[in-house]
């Protein structure tokens, strides 16, 4: 008898942890269940975000140094903000750039001096004709947040007033001023989304120049006196964006521009070229190059001899180590 009713205590031990183990794997079958049902939710969310904020400062600090220099402090921001939508054959992407650097010279006792200053931002809606291809709309903003100057090397502060050695800085800009607006429709190739390539033969670009001074000199392609500047011709862009490796990124457009008024098929055609590069190196610090090119025969820039010409390229570079934080 005892063999008996030990027998039935085994067998009903073996089923009750039977049915607890059969208990345990249906919950974590239906966890996985539920956790693949939220990757799936959230990949399919039409809105994407991303960006980076970055903070570089800098310092050189001199004291009875033979081989001279200038002692200054200097401070560089640079914000980029993506927000992208993706839903059956529609596409909406939108950017955001933001770069401001200043300059001081503490020997000097001077003001803060701009080294760099833009705001631009981008939209494009585009419409899938296939997989690969686009109807498009673009409307991009681009301006600057302060006014410039250019600084005369030559001043001095004893100077007869009104002689040439006697101005301290002219000014060359000021906030919208310039302020360039494009509008165009056209198509966009998209074979991944590394890349993209836009073509337009129906562009419209717009130069406002708000400040009276400078538009009374003719500056940036504006007619002597007038505030804004029209122009129609064809227009490309391209795009790459990716990881280099898993600290590395790079971001690099392209823009092309040429008014149909300039006559043969690449005269006069204006150029914009960015790139930003980073490097992260832990968390919080990364290092960051960012690179414009610009060629536009329409904007007089004066050489070191304050002669002024309209085919020079104009190019920056902005080096530097920082705080940078991605998301």
């Amino acid at each position: 008898m005892k063999n008996i009713i030990l027998t039935f205590a085994l067998i009903a031990a073996s089923l009750t942890a039977s049915a607890q183990t059969d208990a345990v794997a249906k919950e974590v079958a239906g966890l996985a269940k539920k956790s693949k049902e939220t990757v799936a939710t959230d990949s399919a969310k039409p809105w994407k975000f991303d960006g980076m904020l970055s903070l570089t400062a800098s310092q050189t600090s001199l004291k009875n140094w033979a081989a001279g220099g200038d002692q200054q402090i200097g401070v560089n921001i640079l914000g980029n903000l993506n927000a992208n939508y993706a839903k059956d054959r529609h596409s909406w992407q939108n950017s955001v750039l933001c770069q401001y650097g200043a300059l001081r010279l503490i020997d000097e006792n001077d003001e803060f001096r701009k080294t760099d200053d833009k705001f631009q931002f981008s939209s494009k809606y585009g419409y899938a004709l296939s997989k690969k291809w686009y109807y498009s709309a673009i409307f991009d903003y681009k301006s600057q947040w302060a006014k410039g100057w250019t600084y005369n090397n030559n001043y001095k502060a004893d100077a007869e007033e009104g002689t040439p050695e006697s101005i301290y800085r002219t000014r060359n800009s000021s906030c919208w001023s310039p302020l360039y607006l494009t509008y165009t429709l056209g198509f966009d190739f998209q074979p991944n989304e590394h890349f993209s390539l836009y073509l337009s033969p129906l562009c419209g670009k717009t130069t406002v120049v708000l400040n009276d001074e400078l538009a009374k000199a003719g500056a940036f392609g504006v007619e002597n006196g007038d505030n804004v500047r029209s122009e129609i011709g064809w227009y490309m862009k391209g795009n790459a964006a990716f990881n280099i490796t898993k600290q590395a990124s790079l971001n690099t457009n392209i823009t092309l521009f040429q008014n149909y008024k300039d006559g043969g098929p690449l005269n006069e055609v204006d150029i914009d070229w960015n790139l930003i590069l980073t490097f992260q190196i832990n968390k919080w610090l990364a290092f960051s190059f960012v690179s414009e090119l610009i060629y536009d025969e329409d904007i007089a820039i004066a050489d070191k001899d304050d002669i002024q010409h309209n085919s020079l390229v104009q190019f920056k570079d902005v080096i530097g180590v920082g705080l940078t934080f991605k998301f």
